[in-house]
């Protein structure tokens, strides 16, 4: 039997209606009239999970049965009625796109076949094209056609548990919505978490390759994207008791092409691994003195003078240098200062220069690219890191390099690994000034010739209109309408039900709260678009208000390109942004606030979902951010274009706000500023040189 059958057999014998079984199970009145009256559609798995349980049938089981309504079946239907146009347009689109009879309809397929075709390209006028597209939508909704791919939304089990908690992750967007389809075909074939194997993703591959639409260059990226959320999956508290393991990409690895075995490397990285990795994280100088031995050499320096007041001194020091380490201090600027000047003097890197995990990691990547492209372009194995960052053996491997890659300079992936093995002549070989001077020159000869904005960035800053930009301006205070209104709406619903208008606040739940915190964010972006961790990672300390003004001023060493004894990078809200956060911080962020969780120092602290983890961020708080950008304005962005966005903005109000653009973005000339925007929009500099023709020109007599 069918869902319809099953369904329609449940009402016929115990007499209950549609809307009294929707209402029983949880769902939406509506929800069996319109299974048993909209043909193809597919309720989702929770949906059929909660009918099961509401009638006692295998719902689920049934609704895999049903058949869907063809593209072949739609044609009939419509030649039937005498709809004979509507049944052309629906052929045209089945010839164009290269769709069979027997494909389901899917109204979501025909969107996007519009979406990805312009009116030249299908050979029609753009009325044409409007036309077709609005008769196939049209003769498909007459049949009440609602199918639609099958997603994550289908499926249950341990995989829909998995889903949930990842989605309630930190877990990146882009990663977790792209593995989609790979989670639904682990699910029809019954495999668990701890049974993929790299073979699984190969298989995987292949059935992509097979059944998808999508060039084989996609289909690979789309694996490889599944590699990175299964080792996600494994680590992450929210998923790591489902029992996933992270496991090798199927595709051998690129650096292969060259026919080098790695283990003909193994001196060379043994040493990055023994000594340039320690170096980098600043465990050790590059001559291998460990931090401890280095206090002691400090401190045998200042033991050189007998005089007992210099022997306290050096003392103090050396117990100042220690405590500084420990958590929770911190240092004078000065002091700071004067220690990693003898630091970088004794060869350790400081603070701000030191590499993260995943930085060492990929740096490694880069010596064995370029090791591996000078062994088969010349034979020769290099013996170590400094002979590598050697101006001469590294020209040569560049060269061998870039020729292995197609001599491609559109990537910029020579470039960042010619500007690694820089950082690590400067700091590790302690190579000469000319080698180094050679060196940037090598970088500047095989640079993208690109500067400012990426392309697809620009694209995206292109499409905030007038009115978008208007939108984008005004778009806390719509937000904060919406809000408002669906608070009221929720206190009137409580005085119906108990006769009591209720507190604002107690209508405010965590999704709402959420809300509000975005809106904050939002305006912060806004204020001055500083990078996505210092708004992640504000903390409550970073902000005071003066005179009703809130000012967050992130410290200098948490700032790109600052260290300690610079200027704060200091956010100064407006009126109403600072009445939000004075109303966020003392009614708002304690509802986001875990109960076992009242000390968390951030501004916008984690909430509830998977295992919980406390003292730490809300890091999902500017995809929220974007999500209602894209919801209010209709572009989708990534939070690091706001910096690019309010420059842009600016400037298109007036050239003379140039100076103020470039101090506000930090560009260290106005020549960078100009660089960015102009090339982004030329109406920016040729609107203000036609103002000046205009004024110039003399009227003919």
């Amino acid at each position: 039997m069918t869902l319809r059958d099953e369904l329609q057999a449940h009402m016929k014998e115990t007499g209950e209606s549609m809307r009294a079984l929707s209402i029983r199970a949880g769902l939406n009145e509506k929800s069996v009239s319109d299974i048993l009256s909209i043909k193809g559609l597919k309720p989702r798995h929770k949906t059929l999970a909660a009918l099961s349980r509401a009638t006692r049938r295998d719902l689920v089981r049934a609704a895999a049965g049903s058949t869907a309504l063809t593209f072949g079946e739609l044609v009939v239907k419509l030649e039937e009625a005498g709809q004979r146009t509507l049944a052309s347009r629906v052929r045209w689109i089945m010839g164009k796109a290269n769709w069979y009879a027997n494909r389901p309809v899917c109204r979501h397929d025909v969107l996007e076949f519009f979406a990805r075709h312009n009116a030249v390209s299908l050979g029609l006028s753009k009325g044409s094209r409007s036309t077709y597209k609005s008769d196939i939508l049209a003769a498909i909704d007459q049949h009440g056609v609602r199918n639609r791919p099958r997603g994550v939304a289908d499926i249950g089990g341990i995989w829909a548990d998995a889903n949930e908690a990842a989605k309630g992750s930190d877990i990146p967007v882009d990663c977790r919505l792209k593995a989609g389809p790979f989670i639904v075909y682990l699910f029809d074939r019954g495999i668990l978490p701890y049974q993929i194997t790299t073979k699984t993703l190969a298989e995987y591959f292949a059935y992509r390759l097979e059944t998808g639409v999508v060039t084989e260059a996609k289909c690979r990226k789309h694996v490889s994207n599944v590699v990175t959320l299964l080792r996600h999956l494994e680590n992450h508290p929210a998923t790591s008791h489902f029992g996933f393991k992270a496991v090798a990409s199927p595709f051998a690895d690129r650096r292969d092409k060259f026919g080098i075995d790695t283990d003909t490397l193994e001196a060379l990285l043994t040493e990055f691994d023994t000594q340039v990795a320690p170096w980098a994280a600043g465990e050790i100088s590059r001559d291998g003195l460990t931090y401890d031995a280095f206090l002691e050499a400090l401190d045998r320096e200042e033991q050189q003078d007998a005089d007992p007041l210099s022997k306290m001194k050096a003392r103090l020091q050396k117990s100042m240098a220690e405590k500084s380490r420990l958590p929770r201090q911190t240092p004078k600027a000065e002091r700071v200062e004067r220690r990693e000047s003898k630091m970088r003097e004794y060869g350790f890197l400081t603070t701000d220069d030191r590499w993260s995990e995943d930085t060492i990691a990929t740096r490694r990547g880069y010596v064995i690219s370029l090791a591996k492209a000078l062994a088969a372009s010349h034979d020769i194995v290099v013996p170590d890191i400094r002979a590598l960052a050697d101006y001469q053996v590294l020209h040569a491997a560049a060269a061998a390099l870039f020729e292995a890659n197609g001599g491609r300079k559109d990537t910029g992936y020579l470039v960042s690994v010619l500007k690694a093995m820089k950082k690590i002549a400067i700091g590790y070989a302690a190579a000469s000034e000319q080698d180094v001077e050679d060196i940037r020159a090598l970088i500047r000869f095989y640079e993208t010739g690109r500067r400012g904005i990426a392309p697809k960035n620009k694209t995206k800053l292109r499409e905030f209109t007038e009115s978008r930009i208007q939108s984008t301006i005004d778009l806390s205070g719509t937000v904060m309408a919406g809000i408002n209104a669906e608070i009221d709406r929720r206190r009137k619903n409580k005085r119906k039900k108990t006769g009591i208008l209720p507190d604002r606040l107690d209508a405010i739940d965590i999704g709402l709260a959420r809300d509000i915190a975005a809106v904050l964010a939002h305006e912060i972006l806004l204020t001055r678009a500083p990078r996505s961790s210092n708004v992640i990672e504000a903390r409550l300390d970073w902000i005071a208000f003066q005179d009703g003004e809130a000012v967050l001023s992130i410290p200098a060493p948490k700032v790109k390109g600052r260290k300690a004894g610079d200027p704060d990078y200091v956010v100064r809200l407006g009126d109403r942004a600072s009445r939000l956060m004075r109303t966020y911080i003392d009614k708002i962020r304690p509802i986001l606030l875990h109960p076992d969780d009242k000390e968390n120092p951030y501004l916008f602290p984690r909430q509830e979902g998977g295992t919980f983890e406390s003292n730490a961020p809300y890091r999902g708080i500017l995809s929220r951010v974007t999500r209602m950008l894209h919801q209010q304005v209709g572009v989708q962005i990534n939070p690091h274009l706001y910096r690019h966005l309010i420059g842009w903005i600016w400037l298109k109000e007036s050239m003379d706000n140039l100076p103020r653009v470039q101090r506000l973005l930090g560009h260290t000339s106005l020549k960078t500023t100009v660089e960015y925007y102009a090339e982004l929009d030329d109406t920016l500099v040729m609107d203000g040189w036609q103002t000046y023709l205009e004024t110039k020109t003399r009227t003919a007599a």
